[in-house]
């Protein structure tokens, strides 16, 4: 289908549903949003590195958006590989980014910084907790069909990943929600789509097969994107000259003072000029004021900071259901 792109980053085109006249009002449960996306060699957008969730997260507070759908999934299937033990608990190890080649979620028990989950929810614990899976509990069935490996309802497990902007006075933060919640969501480009269109339809390239959105974002508008870190400021220092002691001028010796003679003098003449000196009466403090003038230290020019430029999509993730 013919794609739409409301911004680019990198080589990266992404879609915000609220932003075309067409979609403005239209929401999506997580499976549907999913396939809107992938039909146009997308998927759901894939918050795999902090700048990227960054980025977004000021567009969202600034187009006042209440809930954005991710492609961020809970292996929570039956007869997936999601009971691997590198997986248990699913709640904590078994989150992945669907739309990413299913890169892993750090584990959600600690603190990262590439996980941005909230603090509360609907209960007031830490995300995610599947409130509504825990509350509806558990289903009995003569077979698996709509149960999930935990035992619960798949239709009630909180297993998609949804970013809400403020619901429980948090901010713009991460929350685990049934996938039958309904919301708008951004789609990214997927490379594992666009190669295989490439290898299928005799290297058709549709990368760049793409049309500008209506309300399209301008990302040099966002001021805090964090593409490449701006370079340090120059400093840039001014010389001033140095001019000589008020105090050395005024205490300059008097002009009589009788020149030095020319040659080392002998005993006589040297004994006749130190009484000469003695009869000018110069105080010796004098002479220490002067050399302490000479002595001071000259101020140290601040050291210049280096610039620091950083990459957006740079980071490798292995394949999810890898050991």
């Amino acid at each position: 289908m013919k794609r739409k792109t409301h911004m680019k980053v990198g080589n990266h085109n992404y879609f915000l549903s609220w932003r075309e006249p067409w979609h403005k009002f239209e929401d999506w449960d997580w499976f549907n949003g999913r396939n809107f996306c992938r039909d146009r060699c997308m998927d759901l957008v894939s918050f795999d590195t902090p700048q990227e969730f960054k980025m977004f997260e000021e567009i969202m507070a600034k187009d006042n958006v209440s809930n954005v759908w991710t492609s961020g999934r809970k292996c929570n299937f039956q007869n997936k590989g999601c009971d691997g033990a590198h997986l248990q608990p699913i709640n904590v190890n078994g989150w992945f980014w669907a739309g990413a080649s299913n890169a892993r979620i750090p584990p959600t028990n600690q603190p990262h910084p590439d996980a941005f989950w909230s603090s509360t929810g609907e209960t007031g614990v830490p995300q995610p907790d599947n409130a509504e899976g825990e509350r509806e509990g558990p289903l009995k069935a003569d077979n698996n069909i709509g149960i999930t490996i935990e035992g619960l309802q798949e239709f009630h497990d909180e297993a998609c990943l949804v970013v809400q902007n403020n619901k429980y006075n948090d901010g713009i933060k991460w929350h685990d929600v049934a996938c039958h919640f309904r919301s708008v969501i951004i789609c990214e480009d997927s490379d594992q789509l666009i190669n295989l269109v490439e290898k299928d339809a005799a290297g058709e390239d549709v990368r760049n097969t793409v049309e500008l959105g209506t309300n399209a974002i301008d990302i040099d508008s966002l001021p805090a994107l964090p593409l490449v870190a701006p370079a340090a400021p120059v400093t840039i220092v001014q010389s001033v000259p140095v001019s000589q002691p008020q105090q050395f001028q005024q205490q300059r010796p008097p002009p009589n003072l009788p020149p030095p003679p020319p040659r080392r003098p002998n005993q006589g003449q040297f004994n006749q000029f130190q009484q000469q000196q003695q009869q000018q009466q110069f105080p010796p403090q004098q002479f220490n004021q002067q050399q302490q003038q000479f002595n001071r230290p000259r101020p140290q020019q601040p050291p210049r900071s280096n610039g620091v430029f950083g990459g957006f999509f740079n980071n490798f993730r292995l394949p999810f259901f890898r050991n």
